[in-house]
């Protein structure tokens, strides 16, 4: 059948036999709406406007409530759906049902799921063939415990299931997102708001498994992030894996999809209109779509031989349609030189996709506004070529047309659609004092939808529901000097489900952000302070952690972050400090040309940042974190590469102290991207790095996959070094400094021997020149010192291993200001209310002729320290001295307070200093903390198997702890005589015995709840698992973690 007539067949169908009686329930008669019933006068109906009708439980019954509508003489042939908006008093209380009938006679029922959350869409499809009438319900169920609570059924909707467009194109959502086939594509219309992407499919069969393909589009829409691609894997009924491309740049952009089938026996291509609020009424057009073979791609494409990206202080090289089949064929020797300068400095090597046919790199170090030269010399499958190109690095002066002053009249929240021009950029700023308060009264108290060419500058922004600032599709935008805080929702904690926070709606908290990036390119965020959020994240104990972020970032381009300070709190911890959105995709995070500058991530319950996604040629450089789970995570390098150079990685843990590892790279999907990481240094209770993930299947195709670089890098730790890291695809790592203080770890000589990798290795303990103070500078003639191996285009002769270099790079973050402190961080620890001691801190200016006032930052959270002076002048040759002391009113508990300030100019460039006060071996306190805890007894280990008793003195819901040294992650226990499982055991920071979590392996996905245990005694028996060895010094229960987990090396003498 012709499309066009069977769309007028649709079309023709009488509009009652698929339209719902007074779906809106505006007409009632006799207290019941119109054209409804309900049979069972267990509930109680209520027209709750706009469009919607309240089913209120007054008594149990044994049926389930239904109200319900009976449709006649049925269209045939064409499938149906009937969907709500659900909001529920609780979970599992509300569904939808339809019921068809013949001959007067139920032939087949269909039940949507039961609703999981209080306010959720539900939906059933069906096919009324061979039926001659149907019925939509509205049901609850009607238990006891329900008696009193209400479920409300909106926007009752019953539409067309697909519509068949041309070469073989279904639309599965037309009534959320009509479509019409149109010469070269198809024509869509978002034309309702919903929860999930519009979907417009063809399936495709019969790809050869092994050969790389891509599926492409050219996007046109007034109106970016409108938009995506997708391809779905299938093997029968099974999605093995989706790929998803970026969303639309308006007014057109190519959207690509990558992928390989693989074990699939059937691929869907998908356009996928994007049914969010603000895209209603929006139309698109999907045009030239295209499946190719990457290689045909490449042979046909249009790109330039070779791409240049400049950013401040690093360029990114693409030479594109490239013929090698491999990287054996290949080779792209790269050189460069400041303008007018005679002599070629070598650079890394481009690396080579082949997939892809295409190569690309990193220059590193360079200087921003400055002009340069380039050289190319590649031998292409034996087609050799010299390649000159010239680019001018960016500058951070930016051309202002027009200056709008916020202040106390500004009507919030702000939104901006007024774009500026590449040569006239509108700068928001405020006079000094100016709040920009948001409350909670809109979702953002700053908006940024589509617009270009802006500047936002020395503001003080704070509130929004969710976030402070939300850039939308949004290109070439500057965010600079701002103090971004109060924003986010805070919640529920719900421990009995996964120790999230969850809002009104029962939904889990998470991403909201000072500064939230979704789409555009050229978005700059330089020298900003974002801290206090209202909310806070929970911890791994818990579950994966969801909460607040300093900023939350995906699917842009060309993304900079120079300079800023991220800092949470004991109270207001990160989940991570940056997060990125698509975590598996090609598009998440900072996807492409990022440059990540001398930051400081500080103080949250996961990663430091994600770059998680493509990163394609992202660069992390001289940042530090501390306070957190991991690092850096890289999880997954899709696409690379991603170069990690002269990061420092401190001072781990979250908010019970839990660490994980400095270098994180696990993912589901390992990915082809490349990682370099250079001058690293990772210190502390942690391990240095995690493997890179992926399946054993993807691992089997990728084993010669050359996929971590690494040089002189500095490992202190506590756990593991290199061994998961190098269990993977290849690898090459060289000159690092390994040290593990794990009793007789020295893994070196296997390196070399089994991996034939560190050649020039360093097995030695590191001899820093202050490391209380945070100064991991090396000392001079110490092991690393001087000794580590040259790196094209970023070291000269004979670095240090680390991050820090004499004379070139003393501090961390970097940050290109005039003025230095003598410590990085103060630790401060008492045994008792009074004794805190008072500590100094010297600010200097380094340059001669440089003066400036300065003022201390703390977040709100961090009480219990004092900084005086509080503001004042740092001028050259004359130092100020800063006093540090503890105001024990705010030491409540024994742990350790965690916590930083800023010394911050002006301009927004600061030196963070942070400060810990360990108040945990402090009696009183520790008797006050430990309060509830029941402390049960452990038996000898005899075979593996070791028994814990403990008497339960009233019957209630306890975590579970062991006391342990070197735990293993997994234990496997029998908790009074059931059969034996797999618990966790998360990791924290320590060296000797101390409290470990027992229970749920979050890690794995398995929320770690509470057990209840009856009052009386009660016995678990521990058995190695998996040859994990571990040892039990002690068994406790506690009603709360912070229990055991905020001291977990204090003496046990407050029982």
């Amino acid at each position: 059948m012709k499309t066009s007539l069977f769309l007028s067949i649709l079309a023709a169908l009488p509009l009652a036999a698929v339209e719902l009686v007074n779906a809106d329930f505006t007409r009632w008669n006799a207290g019941a709406p119109a054209g409804w019933r309900e049979n069972t006068g267990a509930v109680e109906l209520k027209a709750a406007p706009p469009a919607g009708i309240t089913l209120k439980i007054h008594r149990a019954n044994a049926l389930d409530s239904s109200l319900e509508q009976l449709v006649k003489n049925p269209p045939k042939g064409v499938t149906l759906r009937f969907a709500a908006t659900v909001e529920a008093d609780q979970p599992k209380m509300a569904y939808l049902s339809v019921k068809l009938f013949r001959g007067g006679k139920e032939i087949q029922r269909v039940n949507s799921p039961l609703n999981t959350s209080n306010k959720q869409q539900l939906a059933v499809n069906f096919n009324p063939a061979g039926a001659d009438a149907f019925s939509v319900h509205c049901r609850t169920k009607l238990s006891a415990a329900l008696t009193g609570k209400s479920a409300t059924f909106r926007e009752l909707r019953l539409t067309p299931v697909a519509v068949t467009l041309t070469d073989g194109w279904i639309n599965l959502n037309p009534a959320e997102c009509p479509a019409e086939s149109i010469p070269g594509g198809i024509r869509a219309r978002i034309a309702v708001k919903d929860n999930f992407y519009g979907a417009i499919v063809k399936p495709v069969r019969g790809l050869p498994a092994e050969e790389p393909r891509l599926f492409s589009a050219t996007v046109r829409s007034s109106r970016g992030g409108v938009a995506c691609l997708t391809v779905k894997l299938f093997k029968g009924n099974r999605e093995l894996r989706r790929f998803d491309s970026r969303r639309n740049i308006a007014p057109e952009s190519r959207l690509e999809v990558k992928f390989t089938p693989g074990e699939a026996d059937r691929v869907e291509l998908l356009c996928r209109p994007i049914l969010s609020e603000e895209n209603v009424g929006t139309v698109m057009e999907f045009l030239n779509l295209s499946l190719q073979t990457q290689k045909e791609a490449a042979l046909s494409s249009r790109r330039p031989r070779v791409e240049l990206v400049p950013g401040f202080e690093v360029c990114s090289v693409y030479l594109n349609n490239c013929i090698a089949p491999d990287e054996e064929h290949f080779s792209a020797k790269l050189h460069f030189r400041r303008a007018g300068e005679a002599v070629w400095q070598p650079a890394l090597d481009l690396v080579y996709l082949p997939e892809e046919h295409v190569a690309r790199g990193s220059l590193l170090k360079l200087t921003e506004a400055s002009d340069y030269e380039l050289r190319l010399t590649v031998n292409d499958n034996g087609k050799r070529e010299t390649i000159e190109r010239k680019f001018r690095t960016r500058s951070p002066e930016i051309p202002i047309a027009r200056t709008v002053e916020l202040g106390p009249e500004t009507p919030l929240p702000l939104v901006i659609r007024e774009s500026g021009t590449p040569t006239g950029y509108i700068r928001y700023t405020a006079k000094p004092g100016t709040v920009l308060d948001g409350g909670d009264r809109s979702r953002d108290v700053i908006l940024v939808d589509g617009a270009s060419c802006l500047v936002f500058e020395n503001l003080t922004i704070r509130g929004g529901r969710v976030n402070g600032i939300h850039l939308s599709q949004s290109s070439h935008i500057a965010v600079q000097n701002c103090d971004i805080a109060g924003f986010g929702r805070v919640g529920t904690m719900r421990v009995e489900r996964d120790g999230k926070f969850y809002d009104e709606e029962n939904r889990a908290i998470n991403n909201d952000a000072g500064i939230r990036i979704l789409g555009g390119r050229d978005i700059r965020v330089e020298r900003c302070y974002i801290h206090d959020p209202r909310g806070t994240a929970n911890s791994w104990f818990h579950s994966h952690p969801a909460g607040p972020n300093g900023i939350f970032v995906g699917d842009a381009e060309q993304v900079t972050l120079r300079y800023n300070d991220f800092i949470g709190s004991d109270a207001r911890r990160w989940n991570d400090a940056v997060e990125g959105w698509a975590n598996g995709s090609l598009y998440g995070s900072v996807c492409r040309d990022a440059e990540i500058v001398g930051n400081y991530f500080a103080f949250g319950n996961d990663d430091g940042m994600e770059l998680d996604g493509g990163q394609m040629n992202c660069r992390f450089l001289y940042n530090k974190t501390e306070g957190m789970l991991c690092g850096v995570s890289t999880a997954p390098c899709l696409a690379g590469p991603s170069y990690l150079v002269g990061n420092l990685f401190c001072e781990p843990g979250d908010v019970y102290g839990l660490t994980n590892c400095g270098l994180k790279n696990g993912y589901s999907v390992a990915g082809t991207g490349r990682l370099f990481f250079f001058h690293n240094t990772v210190t502390g209770d942690w391990n240095a790095a995690s493997d890179y993930g992926g399946s054993t299947a993807e691992w089997k195709t990728r084993s010669h996959l050359l996929k971590g670089v690494g040089r002189n890098n500095l490992f202190d730790v506590t756990g593991n070094l290199l061994e998961n890291l190098l269990a993977k695809g290849r690898s090459d790592f060289d000159g690092d400094l390994l040290y593990s203080s794990r009793p007789g770890f020295r893994p070196l000589a296997q390196y070399r021997s089994e991996r034939n990798q560190e050649k020039h290795g360093i097995d030695a303990k590191p001899e820093f020149v202050d490391a209380e103070g945070g100064n991991y500078m090396l000392r001079p003639g110490t092991p690393g010192s001087g000794s580590g191996v040259e790196i094209p285009g970023l070291t000269g002769k004979n670095p240090s291993v680390g991050a820090f270099q004499p004379e070139t790079l003393t501090d961390l973050p970097f940050r290109p200001v005039s003025i230095r402190t003598d410590v990085a961080r103060l630790s401060f620890a008492s045994a008792s209310r009074s004794g805190w001691p008072r500590k100094t801190v010297t600010l200097t200016a380094t340059n001669p002729g440089f003066r400036s006032a300065f003022r201390i930052c703390r977040n709100a959270e961090s009480r219990y320290f004092r900084v005086e002076p509080e503001q004042g002048t740092i001028e050259y040759g004359k130092p100020v001295m800063l006093t540090v002391t503890i105001d024990p009113t705010e030491i409540d508990t024994a742990r350790l307070h965690s916590g930083a300030f800023l010394v911050r100019l002006p301009n927004g460039f600061s030196r963070p200093v942070s400060v810990y006060a360990d108040s945990s071996r402090d009696p009183e306190l520790l008797a006050r903390t430990r309060a509830g805890v029941i402390y049960g007894t452990v038996s000898p280990q005899q075979n593996g198997e070791t028994t814990l008793t403990i008497d339960v003195p009233e019957s209630g819901e306890y975590y579970m702890f062991l006391k342990m040294q070197e735990p293993p992650w997994l234990i496997s226990a029998s908790l009074d005589g059931a059969g034996f499982r797999d618990y966790g055991l998360l990791r924290s920071r320590g060296n000797g015995p101390r409290w470990i979590s027992f229970g749920g392996c979050t890690y794995i996905g398995q929320p770690n709840r509470p057990t209840p245990f009856a009052a009386g005694r009660h016995t678990i028996r521990l058995r190695q698992l998996r040859k994990l060895r571990y040892q039990a010094f002690g068994f406790a229960l506690a009603r709360n973690p912070e229990a055991l987990l905020f001291a977990p090396e204090a003496r046990d003498d407050a029982r």
